[in-house]
């Protein structure tokens, strides 16, 4: 069987570590340059840098043993009721898929149906075929942006799906220098400050990741990443500003960054052609919908074609048996 996965996320990534274990050839397809999604990690250099999620805080006991599994095998550390990556946060998505079958840079714009298997295309009319399986796993504004035959009700359901935007300003220096973190939470703009070098205990390196307010980020989303990043600079006063020089400064605009609102369902499956879709928009609105969502959506679907080969085995022997 030929799958494919649309979306090289948390999402994406868990439903191919479960799918995994029954099929071999599966393809995922992500538009970025690598995976993560929002669990994110630039690398300047050897140091890692989180811009995204930068650890995670197990709500519901599943994604509890989701963490202390990984912890298990190196890929976070616990502290307190945190986890936190060793080796950057996208680390977790990376141990979840086998690299071989990522292929990055590749925004998938059209899927279609033909005689049920999935034809793909991408931004540059590159095609790929004779998939049995699709499951896409990205924003659910992004999936309406994609040309694929989908029930009236559920698209609906789709174009009701609001996120909230996250502006982040990214700054490093191969210099150790401290920002007034204390100072720059005086802005109602700002939402929190992460101090990478903090947490990976790197020495000559600094490192913060300023995120704004969901409040902020919303009433700008429609411009440039520069624009933005003027209109938020504006709103430090002179030391801060000062200080963020000091920096190497990278913009970056999360636009679905939190599902404002959720769809009363699991997960989306479509037996007929064989369509499924999971994400954090399903049920809830944060990671844990992320990993119930996929995980329910893989076993749904492994259980399904371990039915089906039940009852054609049955089938085989009962008309062996039949016809003696």
């Amino acid at each position: 069987m030929k799958i494919a996965i649309i979306g090289a996320g948390f999402s994406g990534c868990n439903l191919y570590n479960n799918l995994k274990e029954k099929y071999e050839n599966i393809t995922i397809f992500e538009k970025s340059r690598g995976v993560g999604g929002r669990l994110s990690t630039k690398y300047i250099e050897d140091k890692f840098i989180d811009h995204g999620t930068s650890s995670l805080i197990p709500i519901t006991d599943d994604l509890k043993f989701f963490c202390l599994d990984l912890a298990k095998n190196g890929v976070l550390k616990a502290k307190y009721d945190e986890f936190i990556p060793k080796t950057g946060i996208n680390s977790i998505c990376k141990f979840l898929i086998d690299e071989k079958d990522l292929q990055t840079n590749t925004k998938i714009t059209k899927a279609k149906n033909i005689n049920n298997k999935w034809i793909l295309e991408d931004e540059n009319n590159v095609i790929y075929e004779d998939f049995d399986l699709l499951f896409i796993a990205i924003p659910a504004p992004q999936i309406t942006q994609i040309q694929i035959e989908l029930p009236n009700e559920f698209k609906e359901k789709l174009s009701c799906i609001k996120y909230d935007s996250i502006f982040s300003l990214i700054l490093y220096s191969k210099e150790d220098i401290k920002l007034n973190e204390n100072k720059i939470y005086e802005n109602i703009d700002v939402k929190d400050i992460i101090n990478n070098s903090k947490k990976y205990l790197y020495k000559d390196f600094s490192s913060y990741v300023i995120h704004s307010s969901k409040e902020f980020a919303n009433c700008v989303n429609e411009r440039s990443k520069e624009e933005i990043y003027d209109i938020f600079l504006d709103n430090f006063d002179d030391e801060i500003k000062e200080g963020i020089e000091n920096f190497i400064q990278i913009p970056h605009l999360w636009k679905y960054a939190h599902a404002k609102n959720s769809l009363d369902m699991p997960y989306f499956l479509n037996e007929e052609k064989n369509l499924g879709i999971c994400g954090d928009y399903f049920n809830h609105s944060n990671i844990e919908a992320s990993l119930s969502s996929s995980e329910l959506l893989s076993k749904r679907f492994i259980w399904k074609v371990i039915t089906k080969s039940i009852i054609s085995y049955l089938f085989i022997k009962w008309y062996s048996y039949d016809t003696i």
